[in-house]
């Protein structure tokens, strides 16, 4: 356990290392509540396009879109959103689900996520 534990770190510390950060406008809604609705802090990772948004911490949201690493051919891409659900909490273990790719969203029945320059 402990060493699956510093195995993760170690992967997600060679993750931020290789993540593009800006500021941004972004889009957080879940069951039809928006979270997040304007200037964001958005961090890109280069390795495959997935992304978290976050807000300061007063509004204390946050959310990753974790990109699926091989589409099927054909098929619209899609990923894995999760989220910290309560404001303040620092880890995103609420999903989200699966999210499909709709221009500057991912988004599924319940929930979106959009990010825009």
């Amino acid at each position: 356990m402990i060493r699956m534990l510093f195995a993760t770190a170690a992967i997600l510390t060679v993750a931020v290392s290789q993540a593009t950060a800006f500021q941004g406008r972004c889009l957080l809604e879940v069951n039809s509540k928006k979270y997040i609705n304007g200037p964001c802090d958005i961090v890109v990772f280069d390795k495959d396009g997935s992304f978290m948004i976050g807000t300061d911490e007063k509004r204390g949201y946050f959310a990753y879109v974790n990109l699926d690493d091989s589409p099927k051919a054909g098929a619209p891409q899609t990923a894995d959103g999760f989220w910290n659900e309560e404001p303040g909490v620092t880890r995103a273990d609420s999903r989200l689900g699966t999210l499909t790719r709709d221009g500057a969203c991912w988004s599924n029945q319940t929930a979106k996520v959009c990010v825009w320059r």
